[in-house]
């Protein structure tokens, strides 16, 4: 199973991050070897870029719980980082190093062995990283110049005759040849092999001429082949993600993604989930080995006592069905240790075993010690103390019989209880693996084309789109504005453009909302002014053909002709969830608009609290009502600067 990004990887998903140019660094979290850095893109909102130290490198949706302190390195790269905005990212040299330039800074991410993540300044010297260390070459040091690992051949920048050079001076076989010469790994030589047609087991220096034309051509095949992300399955089994379609898997179970990074998230996404599991039961999962190890224990001492307890009770029971013989035995031996002494009896006895005596064949050992005779009968041996009656004697065994039952009944109540432990810890584990974890997968809604733009429906159901910003302000005019639309503009600097579509059919309520809209979403919001001025003008009065020796920059454009003006609108707003085209929404427009669409909704104007504020506010209420909305998505549909709630309607 894959367990980190190639080279040839890397190369497809930093041609695919270049999209985050321009995104805001918003926030940065470290655990372990990852960093997490939250981003917010102009128009598309929320992006999460996750970097793996020695593994990988991509856009996530699976978001781990943050670590309640923030380390030392999270709050340095917090310092140099947030609030920049994500310039490039590039690929060293066809190696597992990526770069990315914020502002003045370069994260740099080395993700081969161990792998490191570095901050570097705009002289390449060293700020900090996620770990300091030293080589023969180089050193990871802070205030150290960072120097790159010796740089390798790229398999899509070599020329004809500097792959001849390098695959005909070895002597190995040539798949080994292509991977460790061009840096591409085992897979991909494989893959171009198998698209030549040649034995990958034939020796680099003995390939023809034409062999060799044609592995080149077919890596250079490989490596400009299209885009097609896919997660290979072996047996319902994930084994390895790819940017391209390879004819070495022609023959496994795919799934196939969008985006490459949507690919490597859901694969990496998946790892890290079973990691975290078997990392949060690793504990418990030692503590039952634990249990299960005494309870073995247990059961052990259990069968000792009980085969203890067993057998004193039959020795006992033994001695009182042999009464009248032991009885009689235990007075003849008293009498003969009385009248001999011990060592004259133990004399007699080994006489009488040499003559054959049955008795004295009957005695196994003779302790003087303990005045004690052993003697086997009926094939068990009782131990039998001369100065004690037979009584006494029976009682010794029923004693320890006693002492063996009570061990016993103690050693079930242990058992039972370590049992109950077993099962209380089988409980948590399973109750662990059922939990959700700290990992949290978020879920990215496919967006509607409008939701890039600022956006409302009107009370009597038309779509009424407007810029962002200058990019936006161009789009919605130049790409989306139809012959059957209507414009509305308010009369402040750099207010944003706003088209009805299908307007020419709307009403005077439609069309006052859309100027309505048009005034909140400008700067007068932000300036806190309550009302002002805006118009309406027909599609074909909109240009961009400026006046003579003027100019029109991006998102500037000329109205010519008749403007149809509404003077002192209020600069109000509402927020709340609309139901459009059966997916929930949240929508930020005119009162009038809200209420059309639905019950409860939260009445803004331009106030004191501060936007993060507001948003946070907003949020709560959202909750109260069973709807969980992300900050950044409030946030997106809010006009500019700070605001006030003026009322809620539930």
């Amino acid at each position: 199973m894959k367990e980190e990004m190639s080279s040839v990887d890397i190369k497809y998903i930093v041609e695919e991050l270049k999209s985050l140019k321009g995104a805001r660094i918003d926030k940065i979290y470290h655990d372990g070897s990852e960093i997490r850095i939250k981003l917010h893109k102009a128009g598309e909102g929320r992006k999460d870029l996750i970097i793996e130290a020695g593994k990988r490198i991509h856009l996530t949706s699976y978001i781990r719980e943050a670590p309640k302190m923030p380390s030392s390195f999270t709050m340095l790269l917090r310092k140099h980082l947030s609030g920049g905005f994500f310039d490039d990212i590039e690929q060293h040299d066809f190696d597992r190093i990526v770069k990315i330039r914020i502002g003045n800074y370069t994260l740099i991410a080395e993700l081969f062995r161990k792998g490191n993540i570095i901050l570097v300044d705009e002289n390449n010297i060293i700020i900090g990283a996620l770990r300091y260390e030293e080589f023969k070459d180089r050193a990871i040091k802070p205030k150290h110049e960072y120097k790159l690992p010796p740089a390798r051949e790229s398999p899509i920048e070599v020329s004809w005759e500097r792959f001849l050079e390098l695959i005909k001076s070895e002597n190995v076989e040539i798949v080994r040849a292509l991977a460790r010469k061009l840096n591409m790994g085992g897979l991909y030589a494989e893959e171009i092999l198998l698209r030549a047609e040649i034995d990958k087991k034939k020796k680099a220096n003995e390939l023809s001429e034409d062999e060799l034309r044609l592995i080149f051509e077919k890596m250079k095949e490989v490596f400009n082949a299209p885009k097609k992300p896919n997660i290979i399955y072996k047996d319902g089994t994930m084994i390895d993600v790819v940017p391209i379609e390879l004819k070495w898997y022609e023959n496994y179970e795919k799934k196939y993604f969008e985006t490459f990074s949507e690919a490597l998230d859901e694969y990496f996404g998946k790892i890290t989930v079973e990691k975290a599991k078997i990392e949060r039961t690793k504990r418990l999962e030692e503590k039952k080995r634990q249990i299960l190890a005494t309870l073995r224990k247990q059961e052990e001492q259990m069968k000792g006592f009980e085969a203890e307890m067993k057998k004193n009770q039959e020795l006992g029971d033994l001695i009182y069905a042999n009464f009248t013989f032991i009885d009689n035995l235990l007075r003849e031996f008293s009498k003969a240790v009385e009248k001999l002494g011990w060592e004259d009896f133990k004399k007699r006895i080994e006489e009488g075993k040499k003559a054959g005596n049955k008795i004295a064949l009957m005695v196994k050992s003779i302790d003087p010690k303990e005045k004690a005779v052993t003697i086997e009968i009926e094939g068990r041996k009782i131990r039998l103390y001369l100065n004690k009656s037979i009584g006494e004697n029976a009682e010794i065994y029923y004693e320890k019989a006693k002492k063996a039952k009570h061990k016993l009944e103690g050693a079930k109540r242990a058992y039972e209880g370590t049992k109950k432990k077993l099962q209380e810890i089988e409980k948590l584990i399973e109750e662990e693996m059922k939990k959700e974890l700290k990992v949290k997968k978020l879920e990215k809604r496919k967006k509607k084309w409008f939701e890039k733009f600022r956006w409302f429906i009107s009370s009597e159901g038309f779509l009424v789109i407007g810029g962002k910003d200058a990019t936006t302000n161009e789009m919605v005019v130049k790409r989306h504005m139809g012959d059957n639309d209507l414009y509305c503009h308010a009369d402040v600097h750099g207010a944003p453009h706003v088209v009805i579509k299908d307007g020419q059919k709307a009403g005077e309520k439609t069309i006052f909302e859309a100027c309505q809209f048009a005034v909140s979403m400008s700067k007068a919001w932000s300036e806190g002014v309550y009302s002002a001025d805006a118009y309406w003008a027909y599609p074909n009065q909109v240009t961009k053909k400026a006046p003579s020796g003027e100019y029109l920059g991006k998102g500037a454009f000329m109205v010519y002709g008749k403007r149809n003006w509404y003077y002192g609108i209020p600069l109000k707003l509402a927020v709340g969830i609309i139901n459009y085209e059966g997916e929930d929404l949240v929508m930020c427009g005119p009162v009038d608009a809200l209420k059309a669409h639905t019950k409860r909704y939260i009445v803004i104007r331009p106030g004191d609290l501060k936007k993060s504020e507001l948003v946070k506010k907003i949020k709560k209420i959202f909750e109260r009502w069973g709807y969980k909305v992300a900050e950044e998505d409030i946030m997106a549909i809010l006009p500019p600067g700070e605001g006030e709630i003026v009322e809620v309607v539930e």
